[in-house]
């Protein structure tokens, strides 16, 4: 009879991995998701996890959340297209995916939404999000370094990004609309409504 192979905790004064890293920010973003946890801790939890340095740390930030199923593989992550456009429809994108360079989003009528909070960001970038008459809006993960550029002529502008932590990618969102609005959110401070929705729809929760 074959026996399952016993497997060591891990030692607490290990140091950190980034992936030690992506599956603590993977399991806090599943506790908001299935409201185990309020969406005003996870500043506090992720600038914890990009702080921790050793794996005892990073242990203590997760250690009241449901433990998760061991994954059969690491979760992969695919890549987003540098660029996308519509004339009449909403563009979104999202997920869990790999960001190499800069993006350029667009819509004549519709709306843009770009949702980088579970992407892995693998330097700075430039973000670009044009609408002529829809709303424009880009949602970074909590502890990035950001900064919005925007132009409206008839919409309104509306930042709202949490402390960002040393080290961390920077992201300079550009964003334009005649008659829509642009907004740059860090995850934990999405506004109620439609964005959490839309959040969690993207994750399969």
């Amino acid at each position: 009879m074959s026996m399952e192979p016993i497997v060591p905790p891990p030692d607490p004064a290990r140091p950190v991995t980034e992936q030690d890293r992506e599956i603590a920010v993977e399991q806090i973003q599943r506790a908001v998701a299935a409201d185990q946890i309020r969406f005003e801790e996870l500043d506090q939890r992720f600038e914890a996890v990009y702080t921790a340095a050793t794996r005892g740390e990073l242990d203590a930030v997760t250690a009241d959340l449901p433990i998760p199923p061991p994954p059969k593989a690491p979760r992969p992550t695919h890549p987003i297209a540098p660029a996308s456009y519509s004339v009449f429809g909403n563009v979104r994108a999202g997920g869990w995916i790999s960001v190499q360079g800069d993006l350029s989003y667009g819509s004549g009528f519709g709306d843009v939404t770009l949702d980088l909070s579970s992407a892995r960001l693998h330097r700075d970038l430039t973000v670009r999000v044009r609408s002529l008459f829809g709303d424009v809006t880009v949602i970074l993960p909590d502890g990035v370094r950001a900064n919005l550029q925007s132009v409206t002529v008839f919409g309104d502008r509306k930042e709202r990004l949490s402390p960002p932590v040393a080290g961390a990618p920077y992201v300079r969102v550009v964003a334009a609309s005649l008659f829509g609005d642009a907004e740059l959110y860090s995850l934990s401070l999405v506004p109620e409504g439609p964005f959490r929705r839309f959040w969690r729809k993207l994750r399969g929760n």
